[in-house]
């Protein structure tokens, strides 16, 4: 969706709080899988899949998102939020769940500055990584199913992944799978769509490749720490003007 058309669903009334308890503790379990900061709202119109922006996107010359939504809602929104647009039309919030994370990711590489030839290395890592994240969380007692989970977020990166090459893919319905990350057909199409995919192993993902945070962190300090992390796990050289930050879990050595 263009911004252009966030702008207008916002205006026409078609952005709103979410008033449902069913949707109380999406935005807590959201960060449990991607330790950012994030505000959660419905949308109808044509929102039909799950958005992710950044609360500084200008929608239009100097008028950025966070202003608007501040001005047309009754919302408290914090300087360097995630914001989240969840179709009004869908009900799974698992479903949801896993199309807001695909979509976050997506959003880390457009803000971090990765080597273009590792993005999808990169994208690819973090997928499993959160899949797993996810059922680490439904094992301790977590409202997701996991199946659904993967569906959207499989629904998520296989638009970003598909986009005008369907015809490299050899099965048609492999991002439909739960378990399309799984699948060998996966990484012999990203080998095909990308010649510097590396088609790691999913069995040596770190599953805490992820937690580079305690707590929520701004949207632009996830960032950057996914992208210290990535590199390193990538073997990518370190980005001269982007220090080494510290309040890293001890969980990560990237001296």
């Amino acid at each position: 969706m263009r911004r252009g058309n966030v702008l207008n669903l916002i205006w026409q009334g078609e952005v709103s709080l979410p008033a449902e308890d069913r949707y109380t503790g999406f935005e807590a379990l959201f960060s449990q899988i991607l330790p950012v900061r994030c505000t959660a709202l419905l949308a109808g119109g044509e929102c039909s899949r799950p958005l992710a922006m950044a609360d500084g996107l200008e929608l239009a010359p100097s008028l950025p998102l966070g202003d608007v939504l501040v001005e047309e809602l009754p919302l408290d929104l914090p300087y360097d939020t995630l914001v989240l647009f969840l179709p009004r039309s869908q009900t799974d919030l698992s479903r949801l769940m896993g199309g807001a994370v695909g979509e976050t990711l997506q959003l880390m590489l457009s803000l971090g500055n990765l080597p273009m030839e590792r993005e999808t290395d990169a994208l690819y890592l973090m997928a499993h990584a959160a899949a797993r994240r996810a059922a680490a969380l439904r094992a301790g007692g977590a409202a997701l199913d996991i199946r659904a989970f993967c569906e959207g977020l499989g629904r998520s990166l296989g638009q970003y992944w598909l986009a005008d090459q369907r015809s490299l893919l050899p099965d048609p319905n492999l991002f439909a799978r739960p378990d399309f990350l799984w699948q060998p057909q996966l990484r012999a199409y990203l080998t095909e769509l990308d010649p510097g995919f590396s088609a790691p192993d999913p069995h040596m993902i770190d599953d805490d490749l992820l937690c580079v945070s305690d707590d929520p962190l701004g949207l632009d300090d996830w960032a950057e720490r996914m992208e210290i992390v990535l590199r390193a796990v990538l073997g990518a050289p370190e980005r001269e003007n982007l220090p080494l930050q510290s309040g890293f879990p001890s969980r990560f050595n990237l001296q």
